[in-house]
């Protein structure tokens, strides 16, 4: 993306305290043999403070 450009309205950012393990050994994360599994840094569980479930569509913005 070009500093000029802005970001898609549709992106969802994912929260700054979800992790999975393709974090701490390769780049991508949308990679073919990706896990897909992830936990929340505050909780180090599948879910979150709140006891929701942690992952990449449901740990973003928007998210209350």
């Amino acid at each position: 993306m070009q500093p000029t450009e802005t970001a898609s309205p549709n992106l969802k950012i994912p929260c700054r305290n979800l992790r999975c393990k393709e974090m701490y050994y390769q780049g991508n994360l949308d990679d073919e043999f990706a896990s897909g599994v992830y936990w929340c840094s505050k909780t180090h569980e599948n879910f979150d403070p709140h006891g929701q479930p942690a992952g990449k569509t449901e740990c973003c913005a928007g998210r209350s």
